[in-house]
């Protein structure tokens, strides 16, 4: 008797995720949200000394501040050249900073390696919700802490991520869930569920910026890997099309009235304490 063996539709998405974070220059965009990380490592109280993982780190966002805080900071991520570029920043800053590639859903660290594990809008990317969830519990030590954002269902961010994926339907994966859930309370206690005790979710917003809101689309076009790799796959007409519903988007929250673009993008930080069982 033949076995044939499905490959695994997870493993697909990832694939395809990590071929479009690669694109463009990401790096360029995560910069302007330095501040999450820095509130978001406050919240959690990082002391010196503390051993912190920045799961999904991008370009080392989260990293950075811990590691202003004086923790030894390791940060991973699927992407090599994002790595790259937290470690150059790292330099310039005169932090230490340990990079190293790796899956979200599949951490290569043992179980209670950190004292306290972060990731900003990162880990929410992940395809595997539930199995990212379990590593990022798996890596905290008992009695340690884990920090989170993502953005919310209304904020800025899921409005213009469902207007692009209009323009590229993908089928879909059975049991796979809507990154922007994690920007629910409700569902981060269901996916971390008795792993953590003392969560405490909190909505907050960060500015989005651009010299107008077409502006920010090219930008967003330029450097944004996923947007980047959506306009790829459109003639002209549709790339002018779902760049003009983009910028419709981003007008709908843009508090300017000189013509450039200043947008609240809310977001939901969580912080919470892993279980003393591990």
């Amino acid at each position: 008797m033949t076995v044939t063996t499905q490959p695994d539709p997870y493993a697909q998405l990832t694939q395809r995720a990590r071929a479009m974070w690669a694109l463009g220059g990401f790096d360029r965009a995560a910069a302007e949200q330095v501040i999450v990380a820095e509130l978001l490592c406050r919240a959690i109280d990082i002391h010196p000394g503390e051993r912190v993982l920045d799961v999904a780190a991008g370009s080392g966002n989260a990293a950075l501040a811990a590691a202003r805080r004086g923790a030894a900071v390791t940060a991973t991520d699927f992407v090599p050249q994002l790595l790259a570029a937290a470690a150059r920043r790292a330099q310039a800053e005169g932090l230490d900073l340990q990079t190293r590639e790796a899956d979200a859903q599949a951490l290569p660290f043992p179980g209670a390696s950190f004292d306290v594990v972060l990731s900003t809008f990162g880990v929410m990317f992940a395809p595997d919700q539930s199995r990212a969830a379990a590593e990022l519990l798996r890596v905290c030590r008992p009695g340690g802490r884990i920090g989170l954002t993502a953005w919310t269902p209304g904020s800025l961010m899921a409005t213009t991520q469902a207007t692009a994926a209009r323009f590229a339907p993908l089928p879909p994966v059975p049991g796979a869930r809507s990154p922007i859930e994690w920007g629910t309370e409700s569902r981060v206690r269901e996916l971390l569920g008795p792993g953590i005790t003392k969560l405490s979710a909190q909505i907050l917003t960060t500015d989005l910026c651009g010299t107008s809101p077409a502006g920010r689309v090219e930008f967003n076009r330029a450097y944004v890997g996923p947007t980047k790799a959506i306009f790829d796959r459109l003639d002209q007409a549709a790339q002018q099309t779902l760049a003009d519903e983009l910028a419709s988007c981003l007008q709908r929250f843009n508090r300017a009235t000189d013509g450039t673009l200043v947008a609240s993008a809310e977001y939901l930080q969580v912080t919470a304490k892993r279980a003393t069982q591990a």
